[in-house]
């Protein structure tokens, strides 16, 4: 099996399935219990937030960390929280047009209940206008909601070019929040651009079902979950200590190993793009001005992707068509064609997507795999 989609799910490290697995055995208290047991937990799971601030170099007296079932849960909390919770301050938002299905289904649904968003064209090279963004913001804008690594292609946005427009701005409710579950441990981030952001553990080697929204003590949230008031009253619901543990584990891990990791994948990108180009009737997308080498996006011009994608799954070679979160959906990627405006190039997209776990080896398998399909499956 050669799996090429890690942008979807990675697979979990051995170091932190094993404190997940040792942790449901001897720490399976509920930490909000008054119990020994509980209390222990809940001691702990207050120094995981520390170590994970102080993992990202952000000051851990200014922000806290919400846990959550994952990025989609963080990005709804982030953003239908703001927004709902500070409505009297304004109902202008901002965000871009190639954001993740859980930002901008979001937005759609602020909509509904009568605020005004705004989504922002990106240009060709992956940047958004910084121009055109500074005109757009108002009196009444409160939060602007940007991703830093595109899900689906890998350009990296121009967000601290953005954040100097907002802090340059006259209005100064406007809180900055981006979805970083494609950056964490992947790009170099400066984590105090940002009010509020949004991370997730399988992601980067950790288990499904954790993520975290960290965001700064002042930003004031209208719940979604009610109950039990844990996390700050933002987000009842019992924690999961084993979850809570492996995740900070990985992100301690991976940040470590943050500049290793990045170079051997770097080497896996250039040599998967230098032998994509010698293809006939491939169109690999990278003419951005930054790009997060985890992440490899191509259009095969004249064959069907799906049916690409198909035969190489059935030669047990895993890749994606497009977000794994949206593949079931209509068929064209918006992403590709916000950038191209090429129909053709967003229908028939491919997503291979790496992690230290593969190899050199896998992807010549990959590529001879490929040229061989797309010489013998018929055209459209």
């Amino acid at each position: 099996m050669i799996y090429l989609d890690n942008a979807g799910s990675t697979i979990v490290d051995e170091e932190v399935l094993k404190f997940f697995i040792e942790d449901n055995n001897k720490n399976f208290a509920n930490p909000s219990s008054l119990n020994g047991l509980g209390l222990k937990e809940n001691y702990e799971i207050v120094n995981y937030k520390r170590e994970i601030l102080n993992t990202l170099k952000i000051n851990s007296t200014l922000y806290d960390v919400i846990f959550t079932s994952g990025a989609t849960e963080a990005n709804n909390l982030a953003i239908l929280g703001y927004a709902r919770k500070n409505k009297n301050k304004g109902k202008h938002l901002i965000t871009s047009k190639i954001e993740h299905p859980s930002v901008l289904n979001v937005f759609k649904e602020l909509e509904k209940e009568g605020f005004d968003v705004t989504y922002l064209d990106i240009k060709a090279d992956g940047t958004i206008d910084l121009d055109y963004f500074k005109s757009i913001i108002r009196d009444d804008t409160i939060l602007v909601s940007i991703m830093y690594v595109n899900n689906e292609c890998g350009c990296v946005l121009n967000l601290d070019e953005i954040k100097d427009v907002i802090s340059k701005s006259n209005n100064k409710k406007i809180v900055f929040h981006s979805d970083l579950a494609q950056s964490l441990c992947k790009e170099k981030i400066n984590f105090s651009l940002f009010d509020m952001f949004t991370i997730s553990s399988y992601k980067i080697h950790g288990l499904k079902g954790i993520g975290a929204l960290v965001k700064k003590r002042n930003i004031d949230l209208e719940p979604l979950v009610y109950g039990g008031g844990q996390e700050f009253n933002l987000r009842s619901g019992t924690l999961s200590y084993p979850l809570i543990h492996s995740f900070a584990f990985a992100i301690k891990k991976y940040i470590k190993d943050f500049d290793k990791n990045y170079a051997y994948i770097k080497s896996l990108w250039d040599f998967a793009y230098e032998e994509l180009n010698k293809i006939s009737g491939i169109k690999v997308h990278n003419d951005f001005k930054r790009h997060c080498p985890f992440i490899l996006n191509f259009s095969t011009i004249n064959k069907e992707s799906s049916i690409v994608v198909e035969a190489l799954s059935n030669k047990e070679i895993y890749v994606s068509t497009k977000s794994s979160c949206s593949s079931k959906l209509k068929v064209v990627s918006y992403v590709i064609y916000e950038l191209t405006k090429n129909e053709n190039e967003a229908t028939n997209s491919i997503r291979i997507s790496f992690s230290k776990f593969n190899s050199k080896d896998e992807i010549k398998v990959f590529i001879n795999a490929l040229e061989e399909i797309l010489n013998t499956i018929k055209g459209k």
